[in-house]
């Protein structure tokens, strides 16, 4: 834990570094004069519990002004004891807009990992090797393409080509009442998410939980339950911190305890990521991410930062 820790703390000065000597951070995508495109709502109902959520979650304008983003997400998964068994930590970077487009870089683990997606494709690096076998990437691939869809709701929705949205009307307990939106995700994203009902707090407006059918082969239970949590401020955007998730019955009850948490933190816009940095690498990629894809000198001082941390952590 403690060199994940120092790798994070590294790759965080590298970020506020180049943010502090003008390489494309909040700033200057704000200041830029490009024209705001129209959220795609759909009519009735569906449209209204959408636009109140965009609202409630910041507004369309401000989103509209954010290019692009990194977090640090961990996840950790639970036996059915409640006790950790794993953890795994990604600097996830993404471009938004422009559909799906994410990359996520290993952080503590000594064979480096990355991970691409671009909304039709995926592609993996482990130590620098391209990795060619499906299995070998099932898990990495289920949570790079989750997290990458994932991230920007509710605004995505009204964003994204391809998505089915149909309002299911209201639900209440004795203390809360929800409205839900069901989102069907179109085959051509390679979503393991095959619909979801997303619960709108009647009152916030924001994303209180989710109900969704998720696949994957390593997935005992097809129905799964995630609540989101601890919302705050970044940058004008609600985002949620923390993502709770347990094994759903039909109705969305959970049927177990909590399986997986995902904690969203150290997230920044407009850092100016380049698009060369999520392009699939060539088929004989070796070495360095930074040397196969030519990426620029942000990337390959972040390298250099993490591989000083590594030896300095081995000494």
């Amino acid at each position: 834990m403690r060199f994940a820790r120092i790798l994070v703390a590294s790759i965080l000065w590298v970020a506020a570094g180049c943010q502090s000597h003008g390489c494309g951070g909040e700033r200057a995508s704000e200041g830029s004069k490009a024209a705001v495109v129209e959220p795609h709502l759909p009519a009735g109902e569906a449209g209204r519990v959408l636009q109140k959520a965009i609202t409630a979650a910041g507004g369309w304008k401000v989103w509209q002004a954010k290019r692009d983003v990194t977090f640090v997400s961990t996840l950790t998964i639970f036996d059915s004891r409640g006790d950790a068994t794993s953890e795994t930590i990604f600097l996830h970077k993404q471009l938004l807009h422009r559909g799906p487009i994410a990359r996520m870089e290993s952080i503590g683990l000594r064979e480096e990992i990355v991970f691409g997606y671009d909304g039709a494709e995926s592609w993996m690096l482990r130590g620098g090797r391209l990795v060619e076998q499906p299995q070998e990437k099932m898990f990495t691939e289920f949570h790079g393409i989750s997290a990458t869809l994932s991230f920007g709701l509710p605004f995505v929705l009204a964003e994204l080509q391809g998505l089915t949205l149909e309002y299911l009307g209201e639900e209440a307990d004795e203390e809360r009442r929800w409205e839900k939106l069901r989102v069907t995700y179109g085959q051509h994203w390679r979503s393991p998410i095959r619909w979801a009902i997303l619960y709108f707090d009647a009152e916030s407006g924001l994303i209180d939980h989710v109900y969704a059918q998720v696949e994957a082969p390593f997935l005992e239970h097809p129905i799964w339950l995630g609540r989101w949590r601890e919302y705050r401020d970044v940058g004008g955007i609600r985002q949620e911190r923390v993502r709770s998730f347990y094994p759903a019955d039909s109705s969305g009850s959970p049927v177990g305890g909590l399986a997986a948490e995902q904690l969203i933190e150290h997230l920044q816009f407009n850092v100016g990521l380049p698009p060369a940095l999520f392009l699939r690498p060539p088929q004989g990629s070796k070495g360095s991410v930074a040397a196969a894809q030519e990426l620029d000198w942000r990337t390959a001082k972040q390298a250099k930062l993490v591989a000083v941390n590594r030896n300095a952590s081995g000494s």
